[in-house]
């Protein structure tokens, strides 16, 4: 089974080469096909969603005990690198403290990637700027939940 994935990415690798003229990264052809963290929480504690003109979108949940990240997910039907971006995001964000998920910016995202192409790096950007939505979604109602049911979030 592990040789039939390595030869499927061998295989997506040459095609992406020779069709886009552009090589990607092992870690963003596995983020992109098999996201471990792809999927959503219902009634999440933090909820963002960013899309942008060409089509490139994330929305991402947060499940968050005592200002900790327990669970992030996230969702999108885009391109590979939109998704590899997703997933490395919400893998960089479960375990941190709140504050401390600030940090993960475009340009760490992109490095636990193993560098996206250049026409590529807008995902990266989607996706920190979707994970600091929820976070501050979070944040805006950590003391106040119940009013997440009137602001209209959290309703997936």
């Amino acid at each position: 089974m592990k040789d039939e994935w390595q030869e499927t990415v061998a295989r997506l690798k040459r095609h992406l080469l020779e069709q886009e003229g552009v090589e990607y990264p092992d870690q963003v052809i596995y983020n992109g096909l098999a996201p471990s963290h792809r999927g959503s929480i219902e009634k999440p504690q933090g909820y963002g969603e960013v899309s942008r003109s060409c089509g490139d979108g994330i929305i991402f949940f947060l499940r968050i005990h005592q200002d900790k990240i327990i669970r992030a997910r996230f969702f999108s039907a885009g391109c590979l690198a939109i998704v590899a971006s997703g997933n490395a995001a919400a893998v960089m964000a479960e375990g941190k403290d709140v504050y401390e998920a600030f940090d993960i910016d475009a340009p760490a995202i992109s490095a636990a990637l193993g560098g996206l192409p250049a026409k590529e790096d807008h995902c990266a950007e989607v996706a920190s700027e979707v994970l600091r939505q929820a976070l501050r979604d979070y944040l805006s109602c950590r003391h106040e939940p119940w009013k997440k049911a009137y602001l209209g979030k959290g309703k997936i």
